[in-house]
């Protein structure tokens, strides 16, 4: 018999033949565990990849993790049972030969992208929290495919990396170096625990953070059980496997006893355990079952069965941000009726509340701005001291219960609700004779929360929510925006006051919301009109979003076959098909220096960046209904001399954004970009952007006659 010293050596390619199968004879029982196991992971996997190939719904977050998790589940039971194969086969461990350096190759690719994409799995609600579900999405699959390309480039042009590990497979070796081998198995241990820590972290967050009511608890119980489920089973799994490897790395270089090597099965049975086990997990998954069960009864044309199985996706992750998003929406609406009735004369100052504002750039948080040029206004009906006030109020269930009075179960975020400057946009709201209340109704507006997904603003990322009856818009803002609007509030509610023809679209009010789940967390939103007046979209005919820029200003382009009615059209698409607002003459000439003298206001105010909103509204079934809109109104909403019925409602938005550094960057980058220094990029300085929004938007779509 041999000694434990002479018998054992680190590397399998180091023994001798007679050696190496006296070895592989002691321990048998991982090879049979390979050929009993390996196909039912393989089966089971494949099962789970054909479904979500078949139904693409599945894919998203974090459908893609599981996917992949599955793909490479499946790669590694392969590679076990071909190993297990091979060695009853040749009886001795593969040598550096192409079956080595395949399979090898193969358990390398799976190791690194499996662990990684359940590391991230287990990220996904941090993802949830801070709303970057899609942007983590794709840059994980860039990730996966990077990753592949490295490692098969690595092998390409590596030289004898491909050998037998300490437990009989196949893979990338390290190194016949003991302090490279210590380095590498510590890195290991070290990424494992950093998994398993952040694991426990999001867990704790997403308890923490998601509410425990309504229908985010179902959404929210089905995804934690889930998910606890198959992170805390990789978890213990992974932590057995770095044991088993680490005893088996200090037996090689430390212990070298023969009887340790029953480390190397015991690691590769957890390994075939920990794959087994987490495919049976995602196989049971109940959403996953119910699309199982939705392809064995296809037949059955149940379509209210049908549908109620669509439902069940196993995206739950994104459903569940969905709901949250409802929620909000619902809390804002409420936190708005509240503050609604709170009686104007319950005003705090802003410097009562614990809101620190981010400097805008100017040099000052000061909310009067720039007074000089209203100096001599007509009239100055509001003072500094209503700039400054607010209304402040709390907001939970019972506050909902108590001041609404709804029957409904209705469910909101704890949170600080503030609205500023209450007396300036009440004088608004009565002139204008908008009924807030009732706009957001909570249960007139129940259809619209139901049916509400989340983010729609475009590059901004901000939200929009229409009212029920399409007068009022909800938007969100940059906390940039609202210092923005802040220190200006004054110009221009005095601007405003002044100017009954100005087109700058109307806004009614200007909210923060804190939740008390997070401290530090705000939803910042306004409300302004809806130009369209609450005309059914049915009825909107086209509509143009305008800068007075040519670049990047066309969407037929890119989308000749589009319904028009669908999409938001821009400059050389309305110069194709309109290429001017058809109205009368004396019309025209009252609109263009309307806009020309809010033009030159936004410069005034470094403002830049807006855009003139035109819609071409068919108004041919409703025109009596209409004007009860058009009283001192005329000049938003003209009727065309083209076509009877056909009215544009017109209206100047997005005015809130301010020259900066950034802006000035952007503009720079896209001339490199585009090699072309004299590119007309849409953002410009004040000054450059209010001559180009007069002389080539305003004056080739109303011009002079």
């Amino acid at each position: 018999m041999y000694s434990d010293s002479e018998l054992y050596n680190c590397k399998y390619n180091q023994y001798s033949n007679e050696d190496r199968k006296l070895i592989l004879k002691l321990f048998p029982i991982d090879i049979w565990v390979f050929i009993i196991l390996s196909p039912i992971t393989f089966f089971g996997t494949m099962k789970i990849v054909y479904q979500f190939l078949k139904d693409t719904k599945l894919f998203g977050v974090p459908g893609d993790s599981v996917f992949v998790i599955m793909i490479m589940n499946g790669i590694e039971s392969m590679v076990q049972f071909s190993t297990a194969i091979y060695v009853l086969k040749y009886n001795e461990a593969p040598l550096k030969n192409a079956f080595c350096e395949i399979t090898g190759l193969a358990i390398s690719i799976v190791f690194v992208i499996s662990n990684l994409n359940i590391f991230v799995y287990a990220a996904y609600p941090l993802a949830l929290i801070y709303n970057t579900l899609k942007s983590a999405a794709r840059l994980l699959r860039i990730f996966n495919y990077s990753i592949v390309c490295i490692i098969i480039l690595v092998v390409i042009f590596g030289h004898n990396i491909v050998s037998l590990t300490l437990n009989g497979i196949c893979a990338i070796s390290a190194t016949d170096s003991e302090t490279m081998d210590f380095v590498i198995s510590l890195s290991y241990l070290l990424i494992f625990l950093l998994f398993g820590t952040m694991s426990v972290i999001y867990v704790l967050t997403l308890k923490k953070l998601i509410p425990k009511y309504s229908t985010i608890r179902r959404v929210r119980g089905q995804y934690l059980r889930h998910y606890q489920r198959f992170i805390g089973f990789s978890l213990i799994m992974k932590f057995l496997l770095g044991i088993f490897s680490a005893i088996n790395l200090l037996n090689c270089y430390k212990f070298q006893k023969t009887w340790l090597e029953v480390s190397a099965t015991l690691q590769n049975i957890t390994q075939a355990l920990c794959i087994l086990g987490q495919t049976i997990i995602i196989f049971n998954d109940s959403s996953l079952k119910l699309i199982f069960n939705h392809s064995s009864t296809a037949d059955d044309n149940n379509e209210n069965d049908m549908k109620e199985i669509s439902l069940q996706q196993f995206n739950v992750l994104e459903q569940l941000h969905k709901e949250m998003k409802k929620t909000q929406v619902t809390s804002m609406l409420a936190g708005v009726q509240i503050l609604r009735r709170i009686k104007l004369e319950d005003v705090v100052q802003y410097k009562d509340l614990v809101i620190q504002d981010e400097q805008d750039g100017s040099g000052s948080n000061s909310s009067q701005g720039d007074l000089s040029e209203l100096m001599d206004a007509f009239s100055q009906p509001f003072t500094l001291d209503e700039i400054e006030e607010c209304l402040v109020t709390n907001l939970n269930n019972e506050i909902l219960q108590e001041k609404l009075k709804i029957n409904q179960e209705i469910q909101v975020f704890s949170m600080r609700c503030i609205l500023y400057a209450p007396k300036i946009f009440n004088y608004f709201i009565t002139l204008d004779n908008i009924d807030i209340e009732d706009c957001f109704d909570l249960i007139k507006n129940s259809a619209c929360i139901d049916q509400f997904t989340g983010p729609d603003g475009g590059k901004s990322g901000e939200f929009f929510f229409f009212s029920y009856n399409n007068q009022l818009i909800i938007k969100t803002m940059r906390q940039s925006e609202v210092n923005t609007y802040k220190k200006r509030l004054y110009n221009f509610a005095t601007y405003q006051f002044n100017n009954h023809q100005s087109l700058l679209n109307k806004i009614y009010g200007m909210y923060t919301f804190e939740r008390q789940e997070q401290a530090h967390s705000r939803v910042h939103f306004l409300i302004m009109k809806n130009i369209s007046l609450g005309i059914p979209r049915t009825s909107i005919l086209r509509t143009y979003d305008m800068k007075g820029s040519e670049y990047d200003r066309e969407v037929l382009a890119k989308k000749p076959s589009s319904d028009l009615s669908k999409i938001t059209l821009k400059d050389l698409d309305f110069f194709k098909i309109e290429q001017e607002i058809w109205v009368e003459d004396s019309i025209s000439k009252k609109l263009n220096q309307s806009l020309k003298t809010d033009s030159n206001f936004l410069e005034r105010q470094q403002l830049i960046d807006y855009s003139l909103l035109v819609m071409i509204i068919d108004w041919n079934q409703k025109e009596e209904e209409l004007q009860k809109y058009l009283d001192g109104q005329q000049i938003n909403v003209i009727p065309s001399i083209k076509e009877k019925g056909i009215y544009y409602h017109i209206a100047i938005i997005d005015y809130l954004q301010r020259w900066n550094v950034n802006k000035s960057l952007e503009r720079q980058t896209k001339k490199i970009i585009k090699m072309n220094m004299q590119l007309d990029t849409s953002a410009q300085e004040p000054s450059i952007y209010g001559r180009r929004f007069q002389e080539k938007l305003i004056n080739r779509i109303v011009p002079l006659k």
